[in-house]
């Protein structure tokens, strides 16, 4: 379902305006990045790479774009208003001078153009720097504006309810934000920009929680869901009593954003109701489709089979977490559920929405694998699951036949690669000091996680590490980023520009082994050739992770990392092109996303 990089810049700008606006920056971003890298470059372009950026968090990327287009001399004030608000972004991660320049910068361009979107804003962050009475003023002005007073368009709604929620006037905020969801410009990605903004003004001005629930509950995006369940045989009354109550809760949860498999029985009804509904399918096989049907399709009835096609046919996308075949591992399929629940609240983060899960189950706890080890992992999560009870519905399909156990023991775990940016060009001299001084940091790192570390080697400026959790690799590779990032490079004597650590990280199923040449534990499988193909178009300096890497971060350390997407990137020795996200920590004091009126253009 991707876009031709032939696309021009008009139809790049609409297509990237229509994906953001659904709730899907990711597309919206690789769209204006393709028409841009293909020489369609345009300031509308630019402006919509970088407000896209802005909305998923990054805003250093976002400010490097935003100077580097020359948006902060555009004649378009809404263009310029951008950089008001990565100021802003950087000042709720705890700049308050920042803060303050975004609200000075936000004024000036009001004064100056009279237009409502950065008088908003300005009004806003008087606020949050603690003018209140300055806020005030702005937001009476505000209100006064005919476009603002009657409203027909979802961003002057919007406006006129942010405005009465600055003077404390809930239930006209509350009337105004109902009657936004009505108008044109209504989409998902603008109503997840403002209930992020409502939100931090609500939490500055202690709004009761009846109030806050009037405001923002109309205007959150629709849920993104894990979906789980039983296989077992055809059933036409059991699947229609099933399929009612999947109804209901797609219904009662506003559901929209569905991750999850395509086994047959359970996983195809909820899917099949997604798509009848109209919401968008996104499916996770967890290993090549031929093994996958073999597995969790056909022995439950070969009519399952057409079903399932017509499922993958009409899915918003299909991914693997795994492009492996089946290897008699049942843990590829445990791994694969896991790669869909982080994907699911990776989705719902980015759209300010609820994140749940819905199981067709038993009850029972099961396995390691199935939907009772799914239902658990979530909770476990702190997620919580709408259960479905199977009833009468016929498991005793023949299951495929045993196959041998793996030749080796197998493992998902996290992997790490490095080499650092001008090793070949350093003089005999400097070997010395880079063994001193960088690898010698390298090692200080491993030995202060090593509880968490499975296997290592070093060769050169290269090191590879296997770790036992996605949370470990994170910690152990932003630790290597810091310490690595306070040496000064001209110390080796390299040249500016050169010197730093590339650092990648991919999360996976792998074969757990002794090297039969060091006598070390070693793990080895296509996920670590994998993870070794990122490392090389990694730029120096920063952590690249794989989608899979993302997903598991944001299952279960959300808090404590967070995974930037950077685009469709090309890896190393023509591996193909592949999703791929920069990790950093997050921001303690970081609120739920933006404090202003999105740009009406984007």
């Amino acid at each position: 379902m991707g876009e031709s990089n032939e696309i021009g810049a008009d139809d790049a700008l609409t297509a990237a305006r229509e994906a953001l606006g659904r709730g899907d920056p990711f597309r919206a971003y690789d769209i204006a990045s393709r028409a841009i890298a293909a020489g369609a470059a345009s300031e509308d372009l630019y402006h919509q790479q970088a407000l896209t950026l802005a909305r998923m968090g990054d805003t250093q990327r976002a400010l490097d774009i935003f100077r580097s287009a020359g948006l902060d001399r555009s004649d378009n004030p809404h263009k310029r208003a951008l950089g008001a608000r990565l100021l802003k972004d950087n000042g709720l991660d705890g700049d308050a001078d920042q803060l303050e320049q975004a609200y000075r910068a936000y004024l000036a361009i009001y004064r100056y153009s009279g237009d409502a979107y950065p008088g908003i804003n300005a009004a806003s962050l008087a606020l949050l720097t603690g003018d209140a009475e300055t806020s005030s003023a702005l937001a009476e002005e505000i209100l006064a504006m005919p476009k603002v007073a009657a409203p027909e368009d979802y961003y002057d709604a919007a406006t006129r309810a942010e405005a009465s929620l600055l003077l404390w006037r809930f239930k006209d905020a509350a009337e105004a934000a109902r009657l936004a969801i009505t108008l044109p410009n209504c989409t998902v990605g603008n109503r997840a920009t403002t209930v992020r903004q409502f939100g931090v003004i609500a939490d500055r001005l202690k709004v009761p929680p009846g109030a806050r629930r009037a405001l923002l509950n109309p205007l959150r995006a629709p849920a993104a869901f894990h979906y789980a369940g039983h296989i077992f045989l055809p059933n036409p009354v059991e699947e229609a009593r099933l399929s009612a109550e999947i109804d209901a809760i797609l219904d009662a949860r506003n559901a929209g954003y569905a991750y999850g498999s395509i086994a047959a029985g359970a996983d195809i009804l909820i899917a099949e109701a997604v798509l009848r509904r109209g919401g968008e399918l996104n499916i996770v096989l967890p290993c090549i489709k031929e093994d996958f049907f073999a597995q969790s399709i056909l022995p439950a009835g070969e009519e399952w089979a057409a079903r399932a096609e017509a499922c993958l046919a009409a899915a918003e996308t299909v991914t693997y977490s795994t492009r492996l075949h089946y290897v008699s591992d049942p843990g590829l399929f445990g791994y694969g559920a896991a790669v869909a629940m982080g994907r699911a609240r990776l989705r719902a983060q980015h759209l300010a929405t609820n994140a749940f899960q819905l199981a067709i189950w038993d009850g029972e706890r099961g396995g390691p694998v199935g939907t009772g080890a799914d239902v658990l992992l979530w909770r476990d999560r702190g997620g919580e699951t709408d259960v479905i009870a199977p009833g009468t519905i016929d498991r005793a399909y023949p299951r495929p036949n045993a196959a041998a156990a793996p030749p080796l023991p197998r493992r998902t775990a996290a992997i790490l690669f490095t080499d650092y940016a001008g090793f070949s060009r350093l003089a005999e001299s400097a070997y010395p000091v880079f063994d001193r001084e960088i690898m010698g940091r390298v090692a200080e790192v491993i030995a202060a996680q090593r509880r968490h570390i499975l296997a290592r080697n070093t060769w050169g400026d290269a090191l590879y590490l296997v770790m036992e959790s996605a949370a470990a690799g994170a910690e152990v590779a932003l630790h290597l980023q810091r310490v690595l990032h306070a040496y000064d490079a001209s110390g080796l004597g390299l040249p500016p520009g050169l010197g730093g650590m590339r650092i990648a990280l991919h999360y996976g199923s792998v074969y757990q082994s002794e090297d039969r040449v060091t006598g070390l534990a070693n793990f080895l499988g296509n996920e670590v050739a994998r993870a070794a193909r990122i490392e090389p178009v990694t730029p120096p300096g920063d952590v690249y992770v794989t989608e899979p890497f993302a997903a598991m971060v944001a299952l279960h350390a959300p808090f404590r990392f967070r995974c930037r997407y950077v685009g469709q990137i090309d890896l190393a020795k023509k591996y193909g092109a592949f999703p791929m996200y920069r990790l950093t920590a997050a921001k303690g004091n970081r609120r739920s996303g933006a404090v202003e009126q999105d740009d009406p253009t984007g």
